[in-house]
């Protein structure tokens, strides 16, 4: 089927790392955001897969060619963020009659994507059930299990299945349609055109819309989201498996789960828990846990915890040397 994946975002929330690239290349346990998610959809991705762009878009055009290339590729270039539902209509040329996924690539998300489409619906929606779903859409469903409504950050808890970023269509132009309309309409918030509202369009015309449960979805929207995200693909499976016996014959200390790169460069090190060391960093005489650190970076003389560390930066510390007596109480900054 054909997919189209939304990856034009600004990632204000990810400064200073977005201001030299997109969100979607923001590294993550041993792989790119986009590069994950695409892994994750690589079984449905039979036909075009439509990748909409806008900020440093070339920088994802690139990667995604090289890394990529047995995928049919198109590039759509958003030039305004007039919102997700606007970016899937600058797709019309490629969007027909035909099965269709469509992806916000913010967000790692697993899902049984094999058997996502439903014989009685023309929308499938992946969510997921939350304690506390006031700052999610959601999507409210009748007995038969058929959507009903959908409530953006309701006030209150009753309704629990968030809506997640990918979704499948029975009919692509019965989405474009929806969208147009929904355009021609300017219904719009706060200056966007949201998919919330396609959705409430199709169904006040007739379809036929279910859910779908995913396995895992994973946030890569803030520093703390994407470090936590991190931490739990290392957890679930993402790491390098034989971590503790490259650190013991290379004489560093590892802490699992990591994912180390091949070419990192480590001496006298510990690593981990919940580290990601890419290719050609060098770190020497350091503890590294909860962090990602990406190519070509240098960690020398310093403890980092909860950190990222960006392509080919230098973080550097000082060693101390102390004489401390008895009943001392040292704090080191």
């Amino acid at each position: 089927m054909k997919a189209i994946i939304l990856l034009a975002g600004y990632g204000k929330r990810m400064r200073p790392h977005t201001w030299s690239r997109p969100k979607p290349l923001l590294r993550v346990a041993g792989n790119t955001v986009v590069g994950h998610l695409i892994e994750l959809l690589s079984g449905i991705l039979t036909e075009e897969v439509i990748f909409v762009v806008g900020y440093k878009g070339d920088q994802i055009e690139t990667w995604i060619r090289e890394n990529h290339p047995q995928l049919d590729i198109h590039f759509v270039v958003q030039e305004e963020p007039l919102g997700q539902a606007h970016a899937v209509w600058l797709c019309k040329e490629y969007i027909d009659d035909k099965q269709l996924v469509v992806a916000f690539g913010d967000g790692i998300i697993e899902a049984d994507y094999l058997n996502f489409e439903h014989p009685d619906a023309d929308v499938v929606l992946l969510v997921q059930t939350v304690e506390d779903p006031r700052r999610f859409g959601v999507a409210v469903v009748d007995e038969s299990g058929f959507v009903t409504r959908f409530i953006e950050k309701p006030e209150t808890k009753e309704n629990k299945l968030a809506v997640a970023g990918v979704t499948w269509f029975r009919n692509g132009n019965q989405l474009y349609n929806a969208i147009d309309n929904v355009i021609k309409e300017e219904r719009q918030t706060l200056g966007e055109y949201f998919m919330a509202d396609a959705y409430e369009y199709l169904l006040s015309h007739g379809a036929k819309v279910r859910t779908k449960e995913l396995i895992q979805w994973a946030d890569a929207g803030t520093p703390e989201s994407i470090l936590s995200t991190n931490a739990r693909l290392l957890s679930v499976g993402y790491g390098t498996s034989d971590a503790l016996e490259r650190g013991f014959n290379d004489g560093f200390t590892v802490i699992p789960p990591v994912y180390i790169h091949p070419s990192a460069d480590i001496e006298a090190a510990v690593v981990g828990p919940y580290a990601s060391i890419d290719a050609n960093t060098k770190i020497n005489n350091a503890v590294v846990r909860n962090c990602i650190i990406d190519p070509g970076a240098v960690i020398q003389d310093c403890v980092l915890d909860r950190a990222m560390v960006g392509e080919n930066a230098r973080v550097i510390g000082q060693p101390k040397a102390l004489f401390v007596g008895d009943n001392s109480d040292i704090m080191i900054g």
